[in-house]
């Protein structure tokens, strides 16, 4: 073997050992853990979400301190959020609560841990508030749902019970067991 030979075979050999390095060390670099499939892979803080029907009109408000979408069950947990239906002279609804969750498809919220529904005041109505430990909403069909105990107060009265099917587009409670109530005629 010349001299030449042994250059360009040492540098033919340089070049596959350089090569295997690239690719091993690439090969590490890929292999690292996704960590979108164990923690959340989008982050949003200040969320402010209104959705329109098809006529253009917003039909609900959502709003949170923050939005996480969780890959692994698809799905977007808030931080404080506040629910709100937009029924025009029909009255509106609110709900928050501090933690909730959003299924992907957006039909179904989830709110959880010190619930407070509020029917605002308007022709005809009075102001409702409403207590509880979580609550089921369905913005689409603008109903509700809890099977954890209520607590209902106005200003003319107080009732409590175990569930509660709320229709907020009707303005309708209807109250599943255990309901007590108290009256106050002069509110």
């Amino acid at each position: 073997m010349n001299t030449r030979q042994i250059v360009l075979l040492t540098v033919l050999l340089a070049s596959v050992l350089a090569t295997g390095w690239l690719l091993l060390n690439q090969g590490a670099i890929t292999a690292r853990p996704d960590t979108a499939s164990h923690g959340p892979d989008l982050f949003v803080e200040t969320m402010d979400l209104r959705v329109t029907g098809r006529d253009g009109r917003v039909h609900y408000h959502l709003q949170a301190d923050s939005m996480r979408h969780v890959p692994q069950d698809d799905r977007f947990d808030l931080e404080q959020p506040v629910f709100r239906t937009i029924q025009g002279e029909r009255g509106q609804w609110q709900a928050r609560s501090n933690q909730g969750s959003v299924s992907a498809d957006g039909d179904t919220v989830w709110l959880r841990d010190q619930v407070e529904i509020r029917r605002l005041a308007g022709p005809g109505q009075r102001q409702l508030d409403i207590a509880t430990s979580e609550l089921l909403v369905r913005p689409g069909e603008q109903t509700a749902t809890t099977g954890q105990s209520v607590v209902i107060r106005s200003d003319a009265f107080r009732v409590e019970s175990v569930g509660m099917d709320a229709d907020f587009g009707n303005n309708r409670l209807n109250l599943r067991s255990r309901v007590r109530g108290r009256f106050d005629a002069a509110g």
